[in-house]
């Protein structure tokens, strides 16, 4: 199992839940990623295990194409590849365990935002932080959103799309940077794990709570503090535990040749999910968490 980069409290999440359920399903897991969210890194965690005739590959990419000839080369070595959360070129993978419906993850997002601006229609400056140019997911995620501002609330105008690089320092250097170089930002979305309480805490040292909106995709943890203490007032995430035990039930699947060729339905003991035409499945709901709800969830 290979995410983006390993020490973040999503990730060692998605790892805890799948060791959970990984004897049950006679699967010896070995976790390993890199330590920035690096591609390379990533590539070469691949190549290694491609030497070690692994049965199955699961991993979030960091990008959807650089990885690809590597992972094609492990399919063709006849190891399994499963995707999760960050997905590949569909060559390069017998699977993807997709997060909730991308669409509501965005419009989720942009509702928030304008929820918190106070106005059913605003207009206003907003900025992007994400976590790198090439993170398959946020991209799809900022382009439904663009798309769903540009439909439904066409006052709101983004004036930079800035990246914190899978850091939480850097997340909080650039946050800053924008609102320094873009004093009238009122919103910034932050479809990342580590961008949004980097922001967070950029807006707190600021001085700017209650000034600029944010919100985002973060675990429940790492932005608890910032929900308590009013800077956000709304956070996004899904089941990580889930995800991570339905991605050793996939794997087992995969591992013993159960995987349908085409769409169609699957079973599981996560529940029951549609394999689409991309040879993909969604994994859950969207979970959002609030001042009322944060302090239900310990990841």
């Amino acid at each position: 199992m290979v995410p983006k980069l390993v020490g973040n409290l999503v990730v060692e999440t998605n790892h805890k839940c799948a060791a959970m359920v990984a004897k049950s399903q006679n699967i010896n897991l070995d976790f390993t990623g890199p330590v920035t969210a690096d591609v390379q890194g990533q590539i070469n965690i691949y190549n290694s295990l491609i030497a070690r005739r692994v049965n199955v590959i699961a991993t979030s990419s960091d990008n959807p194409t650089e990885a690809a000839p590597t992972l094609e080369r492990a399919m063709r070595a006849g190891i399994k590849v499963v995707t999760f959360d960050s997905d590949v070129l569909p060559a390069a993978r017998n699977l993807y365990i997709g997060d909730p419906s991308n669409q509501a993850i965005a419009e989720a997002q942009v509702n928030a935002l304008v929820r918190g601006l106070g106005s059913q229609n605003p207009k206003a400056d907003i900025a992007i932080l994400s976590s790198t140019p090439t993170a398959t997911i946020q991209n799809v995620w900022i382009s439904l959103m663009k798309a769903y501002m540009k439909s439904r609330y066409p006052g709101l105008h983004i004036v930079t799309t800035q990246y914190g690089n899978g850091d939480i320092s850097q997340s909080m250097t650039a946050a800053e940077n924008i609102l320094h170089a873009y004093p009238n930002v009122r919103g910034i979305l932050a479809p990342d794990s580590l961008a949004l309480p980097g922001a967070a805490e950029a807006i707190d040292n600021l001085g700017l709570k209650g000034k600029v909106v944010i919100t985002g995709l973060t675990d429940p943890l790492s932005i608890k503090k910032y929900i308590l203490n009013g800077t956000v007032q709304n956070a996004f995430l899904w089941d990580e535990c889930l995800q991570g035990q339905e991605v050793m039930y996939i794997a087992r699947l995969a591992a013993d040749g159960k995987l349908p060729a085409g769409p169609g339905k699957i079973d599981t003991p996560a529940g029951s999910f549609t394999i689409d035409k991309d040879h993909a499945i969604v994994c859950c709901k969207p979970l959002a968490y609030n001042k009322a709800n944060v302090k239900k969830y310990n990841y």
